[in-house]
Parts: C-alpha cells; structure tokens; sequence
C-alpha cells in the first residue's frame, strides 16, 4: 500500500512538472507573438503616415515632387515586406497607400489640367522629371 502510494504521488508530481513546464512554454509563445504584433503594429503606424504625409504635402508641391512623392509611395515596402502578406494589418496599409495614390492623382489632374486615368505608373512616366531616375522608397 505505501508503495502504491508513493507511486501515486510520484506520478502526480511528474504530471503536475509537465503541466507548469506546458504552461511556461505556451506562457512564452503567446509573449513572442505579443511581441511581435506590437512590431507589425508600429510598422503600420510608420506606413500609413508616410501614405498621409505624402497625400497632405502633395497638394503643395510642384507636378514633378508631387510625381515623385506619388512614386514614393506606390514604391514604399510593398505588400508583403514589412507585414504579413495578406494579413489584417497589411489590407490596414495597402488600403492607405491606394487612397493616398487616388488623392495625389486627383491633385496632379487638378495640377496639369490631364486625365491620364487611375494607374499611378502612367502618371508617373508621363511627367517623372527626365534629370531624375525613377525615385524608388528608401527602406529606412
């Protein structure tokens, strides 16, 4: 019987170690992922205000740096760089980015007087300053 006993609890210790040692795994896997959503949320937060900074500033700005700021950002870490392609966070940016390339067009229609449509690539051949290259994002 104390045999049995013993047993008893020895298995009852052994199963209580690897339900603490389960806990403090899982306890760390959710702390990485916490950890690592925070960083995806601050590179979110830099996206969309350079898309809105670039908006803003646009309606100022000659055609040539309102084409290049255009260009910034169609070109600024693409989908998929700096967020999970496909994730929440990410349709978040991409849907800031596409209104602010829907505003700075409707800035540089009002700017030239020309409708060259909605694709950001034609507006910005069409008047990319020919001293410039093509600007392309500065991953910073």
């Amino acid at each position: 019987m104390g045999e049995t006993n013993g047993l008893h609890k020895s298995r009852v210790a052994v199963l209580l170690s690897l339900a603490c040692l389960a806990l403090v795994g899982m306890t760390g896997y959710f702390i990485v992922r916490w950890a690592d959503q925070l960083v995806e949320i601050e590179f979110a937060e830099e996206q969309t205000r350079i898309f809105e900074d670039m908006r803003r500033q646009s309606r100022d700005m000659t055609v040539p740096e309102a084409v290049r700021s255009l260009n910034y950002v169609v070109t600024y870490y693409p989908s998929g760089s700096k967020q999970r392609s496909g994730s929440k966070l990410d349709r978040i940016v991409e849907r800031a980015r596409a209104s602010a390339i829907r505003e700075i067009i409707a800035a540089l229609r009002v700017k030239t007087g020309k409708d060259l449509g909605d694709d950001p690539a034609v507006w910005i051949r069409t008047h990319m300053d020919s001293r410039d290259a093509p600007v392309t994002a500065t991953q910073e």
